[in-house]
């Protein structure tokens, strides 16, 4: 009866540990469908990865140890599984950064996935209600500071690289069309020649369009001959 009993004990300790699991992977895929909604690097499968393996990661320091915990020379440091959680999210992280035409891109995306392996160690350790709370308050900060000035958000920048036909009217309508898609900081030439122009436009992509929608762009307008993103 006693060995029942230890069975059954055990696997409800299982449970709340899958449970904890399941809390993360939820948490991180509400973080991952928000990037992934802006086409960025990093999107829901790999937010969901991070919290769930972070958070196993965290049960196993915290709880896989006990039955060792009292053997004499044995030191069983929960907190050093943990530190190495972020370690390795660094390495990650460092893989979604990366520098186009003078512009950082990722930081964003890198410090989320940082985030959500800290919110996922913080479930995986039983501090749910924090856990929650910090990701609602991560997900509310990158909807409402996705539309500040483009000043105070410039690593978010992107490059357009637009072909038009050469002549003034042709530029004029590149930029009413372009103006649908993007908040344009700066416009600049790249290059110049008898029959067309290509302009490297910079600024923010405005959101709730895909990139299938601005290539559109291209089939629907006589002036531009050609959209690089």
């Amino acid at each position: 009866m006693g060995d029942w009993q230890a069975l059954l004990t055990n696997n409800l300790e299982q449970a709340g540990y899958a449970l904890r699991i399941l809390v993360a992977g939820i948490c991180g895929g509400l973080i991952g469908l928000e990037r992934s909604r802006r086409q960025k690097e990093a999107g829901i499968r790999t937010h969901i990865i991070v919290a769930i393996g972070a958070s196993l990661m965290m049960i196993v320091s915290k709880y896989g140890f006990f039955d060792i915990g009292e053997l004499v020379g044995v030191d069983a440091d929960a907190s050093r599984i943990a530190s190495n959680i972020i370690t390795g999210i660094s390495f990650l992280g460092a893989g979604v950064i990366f520098v186009k035409n003078d512009y950082i891109k990722g930081l964003t995306t890198a410090a989320g996935i940082w985030a959500t392996a800290g919110i996922a160690m913080a479930i995986g350790a039983g501090m749910y209600l924090l856990g929650v709370i910090t990701t609602l308050l991560i997900i509310i900060l990158q909807i409402a500071l996705h539309h500040l000035p483009l000043d105070l958000d410039s690593s978010s920048l992107e490059d357009v690289m637009v072909t038009i036909k050469n002549n003034d009217e042709a530029y004029d309508e590149m930029q009413k069309c372009m103006m649908k898609y993007m908040r344009i900081q700066g416009i600049k030439l790249q290059k110049k020649d008898k029959e067309e122009i290509t302009f490297k436009i910079i600024g923010k992509m405005k959101s709730g369009f895909t990139n299938e929608e601005i290539m559109s762009i291209v089939r629907e307008n006589k002036y531009i001959k050609s959209i690089m993103l």
